[in-house]
């Protein structure tokens, strides 16, 4: 954590901003480790190899969440170093299908200067590449995984390649240290179906936001209506981990609720998909929509009807397909 970005925090015990910083070991980057502690109710945060800890540790569903990541993940080298600077180019589900509709975000949403909140960051790769490619002038990553190649250390790993630095809080997603209006741009990949509180989620980035700011996520799965399950059973929820799919009213309806003002893309990687399938991804198709995929052409009106501003939301409805969504906060 950089000296000074205390004065962008809030207190998660009173709200108050009113910060004591002790520093145990502070390099020419930032503070290693340290205490951030609340002048006005005493409260603690620890800071761990530059990442401000506010996790509760007495939240249980979490701890299996970290847990369960853990055990899934397993041993992790040093020889990952190379992989994670690669990211999200990977050759295996789900990246193939990530990577594009990631990259796609930057036609429609301006990082340029802007503060950016990226929530369920994980290894940070998408901080990364906001933060340089995008020029964002600030960038938080949040996350309830620390471990390196898995969680928020790894942004030394792209601190050691790119000299671009950017903040790291270990926490809630649903509740975060950061003072009201503070972003321009709140951004998630693959993270929001981690969360069985949309509604809280959405709210939280409502309150982040600057009026006139965006809400945008990406790689999202999003079911078809006529599935009643949002819990998957896979390995995943087997060890713990908060696991969910929604279907396309599920992420909007609430969107809309919250005063958003949202809309969706067409994923890029639904082309790729249909023009080099998989059987997940054709199963889940509406079947005229197969039908369609068998040519150039009726690829080109697939995209076409995701896209549109009535026929997507039918589109979604009869499809299990990925979701992009770029909201508004009004304002100026």
């Amino acid at each position: 954590m950089k000296r000074g970005f205390e004065a962008s925090l809030l207190c998660l015990g009173c709200r108050a901003s009113q910060w004591a910083l002790e520093t145990t070991h502070e390099d020419e980057r930032e503070v290693r480790e340290g205490t951030l502690r609340c002048e006005r109710c005493a409260r603690s945060y620890a800071i761990l190899k530059g990442i401000l800890t506010t996790l509760d540790p007495e939240d249980e569903t979490l701890a299996r969440e970290v847990n369960g990541w853990h055990q899934l993940a397993g041993p992790l080298a040093e020889s990952l170093v190379s992989t994670m600077t690669a990211l999200p180019y990977y050759p295996h589900p789900p990246w193939p299908h990530l990577a594009p509709d990631f990259f796609q975000i930057f036609e429609y949403v301006d990082f340029h200067d802007k503060h950016v909140v990226d929530l369920g960051a994980g290894r940070t790769w998408a901080s990364r590449h906001i933060a340089t490619m995008g020029q964002a002038r600030e960038v938080v990553a949040v996350d309830v995984l620390t471990r390196r190649f898995l969680g928020l250390e790894t942004a030394d790993v792209f601190y050691a390649e790119d000299r671009k630095h950017f903040e790291r809080i270990c926490g809630d997603v649903h509740q975060i240290p950061l003072k009201d209006g503070w972003a321009d741009v709140v951004f998630s990949a693959a993270a929001i179906h981690h969360s069985g509180q949309r509604e809280r989620l959405f709210a939280e980035a409502w309150r982040l936001l600057k009026p006139g700011g965006t809400f945008a996520f990406v790689g999202e799965p999003s079911k078809k209506a006529s599935i009643p399950d949002r819990q998957p059973q896979n390995e995943e929820t087997a060890v713990g981990i908060n696991e969910h799919i929604y279907s396309f009213q599920e992420y909007m309806g609430p969107l809309k609720t919250q005063g958003f003002r949202p809309r969706h893309l067409a994923p890029r990687s639904i082309r790729y998909r249909l023009a080099y399938p998989d059987p997940e991804f054709m199963q889940g198709l509406f079947r005229p929509l197969r039908r369609l995929s068998r040519s150039a052409l009726g690829r080109r009106l697939v995209t076409r009807l995701v896209r549109g501003r009535f026929t997507g939301p039918l589109t979604y409805r009869y499809s299990n397909l990925p979701l992009t969504v770029i909201a508004r906060k009004p304002g100026a």
